[in-house]
């Protein structure tokens, strides 16, 4: 089945009941103001940019799953990949890669799209910077090592930098990736939590927990959230998105106030 941008029919009576049939390549561009809400409308446009200065740190995933309940909730998003590897651009295929300057894209990209998901390169260079001076949203993802919690300090103060730089009030979290699904958390987890605390670092309170159906992702073209949302695994990143979406309202609002 072979669905083209821009005009592809996503409502109820389509996508969600040929749900498995769903192409990915189109994602990044549909408008659907029919495709059913879930969990409520009333969602803030935004450009929300996923850095780490490390790679492997779970930030191509949760750009995946971020694109993917955009799209579940009824907004057009455009993904943009600035990662070399392109590891973005390979899932859904016809994610913008230019030789332009970022800043120019990020705002062709805005003005033509509800919202702009950027996945940086897993690096500081001048690109990050300006991706995290754009944006609306950093969210820097760190899994349970030593390494990810030294860079994704590094990742954290940049972002901090950046929004002094841009003088925007810039929503900021810290995302604990591939951590344990089980019920208890572990002291690692409880450990880096305390650890990002100590140098003002905001630790979204739901973790990205470490599922089989992530993994199985990049391959099967199976969005938890996107295809079975009753599942825990689409519960859990529902949760995160939830957060990351009010932490979004709450900078708006302050910026708003200012």
């Amino acid at each position: 089945m072979s669905i083209p941008p821009e005009t592809a029919q996503c409502g109820p009576s389509s996508a969600l009941a040929r749900k498995r049939d769903f192409k990915l390549s189109c994602i990044n561009y549909i408008r659907k103001p029919g495709f059913r809400v879930f969990g409520g409308g009333g969602l803030t446009m935004a450009i929300i940019t996923f850095a780490q200065v490390k790679g492997g740190s779970g930030k191509t995933t949760s750009a995946m799953c971020t694109v993917a309940e955009l799209v579940a909730r009824g907004t057009s998003v455009a993904a943009l990949d600035l990662d070399p590897n392109r590891p973005l651009g390979e899932f859904f295929q016809r994610v913008p890669t230019s030789e332009r300057r970022v800043s120019a894209l990020v705002r062709e990209l805005a003005s033509r799209h509800d919202n702009v998901v950027i996945d940086l390169m897993g690096a500081a260079t001048n690109d990050t910077q300006v991706a995290m001076a754009l944006a609306d949203l950093v969210i820097v993802p760190s899994q349970m090592s030593g390494t990810d919690l030294k860079c994704g300090v590094e990742t954290w103060r940049q972002a901090v930098e950046a929004a002094e730089i841009s003088g925007r009030i810039i929503a900021r979290g810290v995302l604990l990736a591939r951590t344990s699904a089980g019920a208890v958390r572990p002291r690692v987890e409880s450990f880096l939590r305390e650890q990002y605390k100590r140098v003002g670092a905001y630790v979204l309170a739901t973790a990205f927990g470490d599922r089989a159906a992530w993994k199985e992702m990049t391959y099967s073209a199976h969005i938890p959230h996107l295809h079975d949302r009753d599942s825990n695994a689409a519960k859990n990143f529902i949760s995160v998105f939830e957060e990351m979406m009010a932490l979004i309202q709450s900078a708006a609002t302050a910026a708003a106030a200012a």
